[in-house]
């Protein structure tokens, strides 16, 4: 088959049809995709709200604590709006509020959370009625509360190698003294390192019955005056820990309670008796006393910034107790705060506690005046405060004490219980009143106390 020869003409035409439909075609749209099948997005679930939480908190109450529980439970609230906390607030532990915590575990109405010095849950423990806090305080790392080291401190937070109580502050007690009775008696200001001689010279000194004026106010009760037992270099019990055995009556102890529970009122009569105190006068805060032996918790009382506002403040300050026989001069030294009682709900309840001993501790003390639960806090943030609060001075005696400290008494044989009775009705009341020695009594103490502790440990196995 032949071929018909191209002519120039003939060639040009066909390459430019050629080069046009290129170039329609390279601006042609690509062809047509099928899409790609859809993935189906993760369906997210709504955020469910935190359940409702109610708790009930049984707590002591007085004019100091009760605006600590009202802003602690105010401010935890606003950071966990689904809890509810009903406060149950009962004056004076050993007359009242221990009591009503029996009365309710016997009727089945247990609180959530409760109230405890360090010396009085462990009772409470033994009933296995508190849940301790190991795994909690492990969990959170809360371990500030619990300094190492401090006898007195471990001996009121744990029982048996469990950690019970969560404190909400560290105790001590301290001399108050009033500065205007000083001041206008010409007398200085007492120092850390006084004598107990020292102490009785200045109490006479300041002393004025014309005047209603008087160097010390007493406490006038065995708890009160469990410093100046030790201060001895004796102690009243064989052990503080569970003790076995009552050694009241003991000479140097019978001599320190001759003068501090009987002669300061009867003989001397440096300080106001019960009589003269019943009306709510002759006291340090009324300006009739100089000196009172006291804990933190009673800033408030004298000398607090409401007070000034009002012009009734009364200008103090501390200082370390009067040395006595015992060169490594023990003060006493505990922790108070709250436990956990056994309830369905104590890990909610765990996380109001928590609060309470850690971001809320600060507000805690700085309403009552008193030692928050962290030794680190103490001196970097509490002593300045109370410099500025309070307007005292020598806030450090306070950490002093602490290192010196030791617990009164722990055991199934209560404090609160000794006291009550036995050294109360047997001994302190008629020492008080002038109407027996303590050679008469002590002796009679150690009788009763030792039945309680033979009773209890008669029980145990």
């Amino acid at each position: 088959m032949s071929m018909k020869k191209l002519s120039r003409r003939d060639f040009l035409k066909l390459s430019a049809t050629t080069t046009a439909a290129v170039a329609l075609a390279s601006c042609a749209p690509a062809p047509t995709q099928a899409p790609a099948k859809a993935t189906s997005a993760p369906v997210t679930k709504p955020t469910e709200a935190p359940k409702p939480v109610t708790l009930d908190f049984l707590g002591w109450g007085d004019n100091t604590d009760i605006p600590a529980w009202d802003k602690l439970t105010k401010a935890f609230k606003e950071k966990n709006p689904n809890y509810t906390i009903n406060v149950t607030t009962v004056a004076d532990p050993g007359t009242n509020h221990y009591p009503k915590l029996q009365t309710m575990v016997a009727g089945g109405t247990i609180p959530d959370i409760a109230s405890f010095q360090g010396w009085e849950w462990q009772v409470f423990a033994e009933k296995n009625l508190l849940a301790p806090v190991d795994d909690y305080v492990a969990k959170d790392k809360m371990t500030a509360p619990y300094p190492t080291g401090i006898k007195s401190l471990e001996d009121t937070t744990a029982f048996k190698g469990k950690k019970y109580l969560m404190p909400l502050q560290i105790a001590t007690m301290l001399m108050f003294y009033a500065r205007k009775p000083f001041q206008d008696a010409g007398i200085p200001f007492p120092t850390d390192d006084w004598t107990f001689e020292q102490f009785l010279d200045i109490a006479k000194k300041l002393t004025d019955p014309a005047k209603k004026m008087y160097g010390l106010q007493a406490n006038g009760n065995y708890v009160r005056d469990i410093h100046w037992i030790r201060g001895t270099g004796k102690q009243e019990y064989d052990n503080l820990i569970y003790p076995k055995k009552a050694t009241f009556n003991q000479k140097e102890i019978v001599d320190i309670v001759q003068i501090i529970a009987s002669d300061v009122y009867n003989s001397l009569k440096i300080a106001p008796t019960p009589a003269d105190l019943a009306a709510g006068g002759n006291t340090i805060q009324t300006g009739n006393c100089a000196m009172k032996y006291e804990g933190a918790w009673f800033f408030t009382s004298l000398n607090s910034p409401e007070l000034r506002d009002q012009k009734k403040q009364v200008e103090f300050d501390v200082v370390l107790m009067p040395k006595q026989q015992d060169p490594d001069r023990p003060h006493r030294g505990w922790a108070e705060g709250v436990c956990l009682m056994k309830s369905t709900k104590t890990d909610a309840a765990w996380e109001f506690v928590k609060y309470m001993g850690g971001e809320g501790n600060k507000t805690y003390s700085e309403t009552t005046g008193r030692i928050p639960n962290d030794l680190k806090l103490v001196e970097s943030w509490w002593v300045p405060m109370i410099a500025e609060r309070f307007q005292v001075k020598n806030g450090k005696a306070f950490i002093e004490a602490i290192k010196k400290s030791e617990v009164d008494v722990v055991g199934a044989i209560t404090r609160t219980k000794i006291t009550n009775e036995v050294v109360k009705p047997v001994a302190w009341d008629p020492l008080n009143n002038g109407k027996a020695t303590a050679a008469d009594v002590l002796s009679k103490v150690d009788a009763g106390v030792q039945k309680l502790f033979d009773e209890y440990w008669a029980t145990v196995k």
